[in-house]
């Protein structure tokens, strides 16, 4: 049979691990209700949008600080609008 000390020992490292289970979970929760929350923000912020605005607001988020990548993602959105002013007065 077990002695004190080992059922003492058992008991503490159980609780650690325990204790660290539960702030991995915090963590992992607060990330994905925050990840969620910043994807629902945005979701509402494009809505009323046009598409050029919509293309526009998506290259300032998705490139922010990469000003080439930024700059070739603008021509992509100014391309989109010559072709949809295009269709729409052909």
């Amino acid at each position: 049979m077990m002695d004190e000390d080992t059922k003492g020992i058992l008991a503490v490292l159980i609780t650690v691990i325990m204790g660290i289970a539960l702030i991995a979970t915090v963590f992992c929760g607060a990330y994905y209700y925050t990840r969620k929350m910043s994807i629902s923000n945005f979701q509402v912020t494009i809505k009323d949008l046009s598409d050029e605005q919509k293309c526009i607001h998506i290259c300032g988020f998705e490139w922010h600080g990469y000003f080439e990548n930024y700059k070739f993602c603008m021509e992509k959105c100014d391309r989109i609008s010559e072709r949809t002013l295009s269709q729409s007065s052909g």
